[in-house]
């Protein structure tokens, strides 16, 4: 069975509410790291209750009805699952009918002035306001997606009333007096309730070449700002929308100013060694946020995709197998961790089914599009995931068992004569080893591929030991993966004065009993003897795990960087 064939069964079957818990998923014939990662949030949105994502649940939002959190911001429940869903429906090939529904019943519900939710005053616009705007940015973006998909007239026409709305509104709200009055302390409803409208003006000029959206979106785009204390979804969200910006106007002005925000952020001291950043930006650094950490990731993809700079994939990657995993609950939501006051996360304990569950969702498509790249008879495998490519002729499946054997198998399904493969070498692999139906492979090029061909791809990763950000301590990795040590597998490590435990990294080694979960890492699994601050006299043994296994876990603390006893 095929991924298309999967998840079209999978989404046609009404699951149990367990289901949605890694330890109680499908069997393991059909395990494959990132799939199963989508499959387990799709369920999750799908099928999971507390709260379940009903249509009536959806439409709260779009009629502000009192009651349930988060209503005044118009829109944004329901416009995040209308994209992902829309979004992983074109990719992956899978239909979804409940959208039809949802997107129907949501249009109707559009007021004569283009906006969505309670009433919006255009002469002194409140926090409530601004919380409107938002939601509604999430959702145009979210019919844009939809209309991308299914091509709807109605849609469209939808979306251009909101679009035209926002035109209406762009003179006062483009301002440097709207943005010192919204500052930072608004969070939520702060001046990136405005600036995120890039991402939808962007996705409606890209339809409808229509310069009104066009313009509205690059002086938007002027005004995006990375403000102390601001919230970091916002920002982030905007600069995707200038990305957007850029690749439907190929004005290299747009792309350099998105580069510049990279580069803003690389530099602030906000950059998790988890590879995420925070829900707000220090001085506020206090926990992180699925959403956050979605941006991030899907910023880098589209900047990687927009320039082929290596540095943005790496980046990606690092946030893939990290962050992003790490901030995967076993239900299948993504949500909150608290950080530390070297911004180190501890434990992740929030479920913001609100947004962030959803928005995990949205950034799988991103994720699976990106795995593969082609350009005339060179096709490129560059992301290590699980992924599928289809086109002009040509079909190739990836199906990794990265985190089991350190290896991906690329099965050849459809090829055009002449056509050559090249595996990119991430800068964690110390070497990369391929071979073709058995035989080596010199080099990482493959060419005339034909079908029927099994390329078997062998990374070659080791244990590495870096100072932390401000010297807090040691990190251990293993190839992509960051690890740690989770109170779960440890209870014994954890007491009062743990953070001054000694790790003896000379003892490092693989663990003797490796992680059995389905989204365990085994190949990264170690264990090391460390020296107890509280009883010194009585070394004990420590198992490190990828930071990726909180997944299959309940909310449990960490510890990432570690005090090491220093070798003469």
């Amino acid at each position: 069975m095929n991924r298309r064939s999967f998840l079209g069964t999978l989404a046609a079957i009404p699951l149990t509410p367990s289901l949605a818990f890694a330890d109680k998923h499908p069997p393991a014939s059909t395990a494959t790291p990132e799939s199963d990662r989508f499959h387990l949030t799709l369920n999750r949105v799908l099928h999971g209750s507390n709260p379940a994502y009903t249509p009536d649940f959806l439409l709260e939002d779009i009629h502000a009805t009192p009651g349930r959190r988060f209503t005044e911001f118009s829109g944004d429940v329901s416009g995040r699952w209308v994209g992902a869903l829309a979004s992983a429906s074109s990719e992956y090939g899978t239909p979804f009918p409940i959208l039809d529904e949802v997107v129907h019943r949501v249009i109707a519900a559009q007021h004569p002035d283009g906006y969505f939710g309670s009433a919006f005053h255009y002469d002194q616009p409140t926090d409530r306001d601004l919380a409107l705007l938002w939601g509604n940015g999430r959702l145009l973006v979210g019919l844009m997606e939809y209309h991308s998909l299914t091509k709807d007239p109605a849609t469209l026409a939808s979306a251009r009333k909101l679009g035209d709305f926002l035109v209406r509104i762009g003179p006062e709200f483009n301002s440097k007096k709207m943005a010192d009055d919204f500052g930072a302390a608004h969070f939520a409803s702060s001046y990136i309730c405005w600036t995120q409208q890039t991402e939808g003006l962007a996705a409606l000029y890209a339809v409808t070449h229509d310069d009104r959206y066009k313009d509205l979106c690059a002086a938007i785009s002027e005004r995006i700002e990375r403000r102390p204390s601001d919230h970091v979804h916002g920002y982030l969200c905007s600069l995707r929308g200038t990305v957007d910006l850029y690749q439907a106007t190929h004005d290299s002005t747009h792309l350099r100013r998105a580069e510049d925000g990279w580069l803003s952020v690389m530099n602030s001291g906000d950059v998790l060694v988890t590879g995420g950043v925070p829900e707000a930006w220090s001085p506020k650094r206090l926990r992180t946020e699925g959403c956050a950490e979605c941006d991030w990731l899907r910023l880098n993809l589209s900047l990687w995709r927009a320039t082929a700079n290596p540095k943005y994939l790496d980046t990606a990657e690092h946030i893939l197998f990290n962050e992003f995993s790490m901030n995967q609950f076993s239900t299948g939501d993504f949500g909150h961790a608290t950080l530390d006051e070297s911004g180190i996360p501890q434990i992740v304990s929030v479920r913001a089914w609100w947004c962030c569950t959803l928005h995990g969702l949205r950034a799988f498509p991103d994720v699976h599009r990106t795995a593969f790249r082609s350009t005339g008879q060179s096709l490129f495998y560059d992301l290590p995931v699980d992924s599928t490519f289809t086109q002009a002729g040509l079909h190739v499946e990836a199906k990794s068992s990265l985190a089991q054997d350190g290896t991906i198998q690329l099965k050849v399904k459809q090829s055009p004569a002449g056509q050559r493969l090249t595996v990119r070498q991430p800068a964690w692999a110390e070497t990369i080893h391929l071979d073709r139906n058995g035989h080596p492979v010199p080099g990482l090029t493959v060419s005339n591929l034909t079908p029927n061909d099994t390329i078997t791809i062998t990374y070659a990763m080791e244990k590495k030991q870096t100072p932390s950000p401000g010297n807090k301590g040691q990190l251990f990795t293993y190839g992509p993966w960051l690890l740690g040590a989770p109170s779960a597998v440890n209870p014994g490590y954890f007491n009062e004065l743990h953070p001054r435990n000694t790790l003896l990294p000379a003892t490092l080694q693989t663990a003797s009993e490796p992680a059995q979960n389905l989204f365990a890492v085994p190949v990264a699994a170690a264990q090391s003897a460390y020296i107890p601050a509280e009883f010194p006299e009585q070394p004990s043994q420590v198992q490190l795990r990828a930071v990726a296994e909180q997944t299959s876990m309940l909310p449990t603390p960490w510890q990432i960087a570690f005090q090491v006893k220093k070798t003469s």
